[in-house]
């Protein structure tokens, strides 16, 4: 009979565990053995709903489609589009949040979290998903009682009949799921933890640390009353906002920052009571609204676009047509970016596949590293500004300006920026022809074939966009149109198989949830700003600044060239705007110029030294031809310099920008 111990040991700790020191270990399945069961559960529900939500996105842009077929045909409409495509569009996004998750797809700055040992961000992101999981778990809870109450009160939709229920259920279990998948991560870290604290007792000395420093967090509002009393609005908002910067920067996702912060800043000033209240009503009206419908459309839009290959086919049109020139394929590479941004208008999308194509082709052809490399980070920025472009269409989310005359205000700048571009190309390899020799020259019938590989990608572009300066349709139904005639083309491409196209779907789809995830947070920040009155404040402080309304704008805009480097431009905008919109209106600076002017400056920003995001991309394209990141930046001076003379030249006249814009008003105004 064998001899047992009656020492008490912890679950999950055996002899076998003991070290040297005598100290016991934990075993390494303990933490996997609580979050594998969950995971085997939410991984197959989330990603199946999410596959869900893909098609839908196709049935919405289908479905915009066959109503303007039905519209201007026939003369008749179909009835209840605006309530179906909103409908449509909060199941998708809600249904796909976790999976987005589970993906890795939530936007984070990882600035300093790319730094640090892994085991430091496992403990850090410990406490974060504690702090998420709080955050919609509460956000869930609400909208179950929510879908009770529309129940209760038998609240329909006024049109189609569908019951407002259903749509506060799916709020409710997509944002369980979310919860759920973040609960797992919390011992997906703590797993990783464990790999590098083994010893029981370091291990729990951490856990301890884990627990205090989420519960600091969860119970702020009475923390810092008991601390410091009653602070003012101000401070208030002033001290939380400092602390979301904080996470920011430690890599908490974007979205899941904004919305605890939000939160927790609405629990101190309303009291918790009012702020779950505030997060019940906010979460489902933060997505329900029909002109989002533009931000899948546009996005699957350009994901068919990439996917078919298109960018491979305009690049070898561009250098066709100015491969003779001084730096004539790197000429044809900014052409071909600007000519990809104005169906996919996306910056990194552009960047990365420009890059994969151009950049062997110009090393074939002895192209300065810095040269190629350059040029090809430069007219990937032009995928923000030339439209469509999801920046403009965040930017009129926002703000509530016209996403169709942001996107009629970014073409006349967009075309001087290309050309720009392309002139300190021509200018560099002119005075030293080294830097970009002349291709081969191309015969006038090579240059014509090549045309027949883009031109419907110019027809859909003149469509969409003179569809939306017309009138004719919105911006939102033209997003409808150019997802579908993006897809016609991307059928008779002869690389598009169904694999690709459902890659597009699921693409698109997980990038509007993660956009949707993020205006959940703006909502909750937003709300909780406001009642900081730090808008109003700051807009009188720098009203009251005795120096030119120009010199306040510059320093603006050097705001956002120092978070262009650090952000991705779309959770920037939306943590940004909602201060300094205001600012800049109450300065008297035109709304739709300031739109375009702050793309311009986060352009610079991703190319500019010394974190560009876009030539983080480059230098990882590039890599196999062991191009350092110095020489890349290098290459990028020329057109920054550029950018800054653009902005110039907007400035001093900013009719450029609202040429287009105000000549919709002449045919027919937009909202």
């Amino acid at each position: 009979m064998s001899k047992t111990s009656n020492t008490l040991k912890p679950p999950g700790i055996t002899e076998a565990n003991a070290d040297g020191s005598g100290q016991l270990a934990l075993t390494p399945d303990i933490f996997s053995l609580i979050a594998s069961p969950i995971n085997r559960i939410i991984d197959p529900i989330s990603r199946y709903l999410s596959y869900t939500g893909a098609y839908i996105t196709f049935l919405m842009a289908l479905g915009m489609v066959v109503d303007l077929v039905s519209r201007f045909l026939f003369r008749h409409p179909l009835s209840a589009m605006i309530e179906y495509q909103t409908f449509m569009l909060v199941i998708m996004g809600f249904l796909s949040m976790a999976y987005t998750m589970l993906q890795d797809e939530h936007v984070s700055v990882d600035i300093i979290s790319s730094k640090l040992p892994e085991h430091v961000n496992s403990f850090l992101h410990s406490i974060f998903s504690i702090w998420g999981m709080y955050t919609f778990l509460i956000i869930s809870w609400q909208s179950f009682i929510r879908a009770g109450e529309a129940f209760g009160r038998g609240e329909v939709a006024d049109i189609s009949g569908i019951p407002y229920t259903l749509m506060h259920g799916v709020v409710a279990v997509g944002t369980l799921l979310l919860a759920l998948v973040l609960f797992t991560n919390i011992f997906k870290n703590l797993s990783i933890l464990y790999q590098h604290h083994r010893k029981y007792t370091t291990l729990l000395g951490l856990l301890f640390i884990i627990v205090l420093v989420s519960l600091a967090g969860l119970g702020s509002a009475p923390i810092l009353k008991l601390i410091f009393g009653e602070l003012g609005r101000t401070a208030v908002g002033i001290l939380y906002i400092s602390f979301m910067m904080i996470m920011l920067m430690l890599g908490f996702p974007v979205a899941f920052s904004m919305a605890f912060t939000g939160l927790s800043g609405l629990i101190y000033l309303t009291g918790g009571n009012v702020a779950v209240s505030i997060a019940k009503m906010n979460t489902y009206d933060a997505v329900a609204n029909y002109f989002y419908c533009v931000i899948p459309f546009f996005l699957l839009m350009g994901f068919l676009v990439l996917q078919a290959g298109i960018g491979t086919k305009l690049y070898s049109t561009g250098s066709k047509l100015f491969g003779r020139l001084p730096g004539g394929l790197a000429i044809g590479t900014v052409f071909g970016c600007a000519g990809f941004a104005a169906i996919c208008g996306e910056s990194v999308a552009s960047a990365a596949t420009m890059g994969s194509v151009s950049i062997p082709e110009m090393k074939r052809f002895n192209y300065d590293d810095s040269l190629a490399t350059g040029s090809v980070a430069a007219g990937g920025t032009l995928g923000i500004l030339i439209p469509p472009s999801i920046g403009f269409i965040v930017y009129g989310i926002i703000t509530e300006e016209s996403i169709g005359k942001l996107f009629m205000a970014g073409i006349i700048p967009g075309i001087i920026l290309t050309l720009g571009f392309a002139l300190a190309i021509y200018i560099q390899c002119r005075i030293n022809p080294a830097l970009g020799p002349k291709a081969p020259k191309a015969s006038v019938a090579e240059m014509v074939l090549s045309m027949k590989d883009v031109w419907h990608v110019g027809v859909l572009f003149l469509v969409v966009i003179g569809g939306i300066y017309s009138g004719i349709i919105t911006p939102t139904e033209a997003g409808g149109v150019g997802a579908i005639g993006a897809l016609i083309i991307a059928v008779f491409a002869r690389e598009f198989t169904w694999n690709k196209f459902f890659a597009a779907l699921r693409q698109a789809t997980q990038m509007s949830a993660m956009i949707f995830t993020i205006l959940i947070g703006v909502s909750l920040l937003g709300y909780f700003i406001a009642l900081t009155d730090i808008p109003l404040n700051f807009a009188n402080y720098l009203k009251s600044l005795d120096v030119s309304r120009y010199v306040i704008f510059v320093m603006i805009l050097g705001l956002y060239l120092v978070l262009g480097m650090l952000m991705n431009i779309i959770p920037m905008m939306m943590l940004t705007l909602p201060i300094l919109y205001p600012t800049v209106i109450a300065l008297g600076f035109h709304p739709i110029w300031f739109g375009v002017i702050m793309v311009i400056m986060m352009e610079m920003g991703q190319i500019s030294p010394p974190i560009g995001l876009n030539v983080f991309v480059i230098h990882g394209v590039a890599k196999k031809f062991d191009i350092p990141m110095a020489t890349i930046f290098r290459g990028i001076i020329p057109f920054v310099i550029v950018e800054v003379l653009v902005i110039i030249l907007l400035t001093i006249f900013p009719e450029i920008v609202l040429l287009l814009p105000e000549g919709m008003d002449v045919l027919a105004p937009i909202g």
